[in-house]
């Protein structure tokens, strides 16, 4: 499979695939923070052997305006505050780690089941540097991170350009 991969102009890989499940919180305190996701973070960067500031972008499960914000937390973009990350411009699309250059899930309608599919395709076009109007510059020289949360479902992948 790798023979093949690597005899293509623009292949992409899975440098890393992680997985963690989270029970609901039931704490008033906790619906907030999404440990699951925190775990399924710090697997992916610590099997890719990369850090947070290390991708090029990041294509997230944006279900609900504020489930974008405690990705920021579980990623680790921020502590506390996800607010600060959107109102400085840290997710813009030029900015220190832009967040959804798509548009998120919400721009498309949020279709159940195509969600994770779709941001892989995404992230997949912007490491081959074909996602035309969304296309983050140099984002085919960097590794590239998408997290999809269902609930108790946790997945971190990060995809490479081989070539």
């Amino acid at each position: 499979m790798w023979e093949t991969a690597l005899t293509m102009r623009k292949a992409i890989w899975f440098r890393a695939a992680e997985q963690a499940n989270e029970l609901p919180a039931h704490e008033p305190a906790r619906h907030h923070a999404v440990r699951g996701a925190t775990v399924a973070w710090q697997r992916a960067l610590a099997t890719a052997r990369l850090a947070l500031d290390d991708l090029s972008l990041v294509e997230t499960h944006d279900c609900f305006t504020v489930a974008e914000l405690i990705e920021y937390e579980a990623m680790g973009l921020t502590r506390g505050a996800g607010r600060p990350c959107r109102v400085e411009g840290w997710t813009e699309k030029d900015g220190r780690l832009p967040v959804n250059p798509s548009g998120g899930l919400k721009s498309k309608g949020h279709p159940i089941g195509a969600t994770g599919v779709s941001m892989h395709a995404l992230c997949s076009m912007q490491l081959m540097g074909e996602a035309g109007d969304m296309q983050v510059k140099d984002a085919k020289a960097r590794g590239y991170l998408q997290h999809g949360r269902h609930a108790v479902a946790n997945y971190v992948s990060i995809l490479e350009r081989l070539r």
